[in-house]
């Protein structure tokens, strides 16, 4: 018998409108005042797959972001900026400020509601 992910069925529509450049995110972030909200993943990170069905799917994440300049990096093609902030294990996020400095971070997939309370605090 073949093993069931815990992560099936998620289903829904990523929206939220990520940047994947970092240095063009960095820039706006930047110009805008306004914090970045980093989003470490991979392709084949089971959690994450589930997250963008479902989390990232929810119209009130997409909301709760209007702030923020939220960025997507895969640490397969991010490499060193991933060893740059020590990812071990992903998704990994890290929430920060107009200058670059680390206000927030959290190390584990997160369902609707306990991104917006995490998000909330930042």
């Amino acid at each position: 018998m073949a093993a069931v992910s815990l992560y099936m069925g998620s289903g829904g529509k990523e929206i939220v409108p990520w940047r994947e450049d970092f240095d063009a995110a960095k820039l706006e972030a930047q110009q805008a005042h306004r914090p970045m909200l980093l989003y470490f993943t991979a392709s084949w990170c089971e959690p994450c797959q589930y997250m963008k069905g479902t989390t990232f799917a929810s119209t009130a994440v997409k909301d709760s972001l209007a702030n923020f300049v939220p960025v997507k990096l895969d640490i397969d093609r991010y490499k060193t900026l991933a060893l740059q902030y020590g990812i071990e294990t992903v998704p990994r996020f890290f929430v920060l400020d107009e200058t670059g400095k680390i206000t927030r971070d959290y190390d584990r997939a997160m369902t609707e509601d306990e991104f917006l309370a995490w998000i909330k605090k930042s």
